[in-house]
């Protein structure tokens, strides 16, 4: 019985990702822009090194933290509903097309980065 509150919670992520993530978001736009030096820490997670920028999208941070709730049972991952939200995440990291999750940039470019193809803007 405590695995159908899986399925709402799922929903719940997918679509509070599905809002928040895209760069065109109210409240993604929102959110500060914190960096120092080579480490980009909002709106996105990203490193640069060797000239490359690793950009961390939410479905590996999620499918990391959702594989060690599985073995580590602490604190709020350990409840259904986080792991549904986590759930949720993930899918929904992997419905957006395959160009926008490219996780090795050769060139540092802000804009180039979050920029959407022609076809998206309507």
């Amino acid at each position: 019985m405590e695995y159908l509150s899986l399925i709402p919670a799922t929903a719940l992520g997918y679509l509070t990702l599905r809002v928040t993530t895209h760069p065109t978001s109210r409240i993604r736009r929102k959110l500060p822009h914190l960096k120092a030096g080579r480490i980009q820490i909002l709106p996105v997670l990203r490193f640069k090194i060797f000239g490359r920028v690793i950009h961390l999208h939410h479905w590996i941070s999620f499918s990391i933290v959702l594989g060690l709730s599985f073995f580590i049972s602490m604190g709020v991952v350990d409840y259904i509903v986080t792991k549904g939200i986590l759930l949720g995440g993930i899918i929904h990291g992997l419905t957006v097309p395959k160009a926008h999750r490219k996780i090795i940039y050769k060139n540092y470019s802000l804009e180039k980065l979050i920029s959407l193809d022609k076809k998206t803007i309507t």
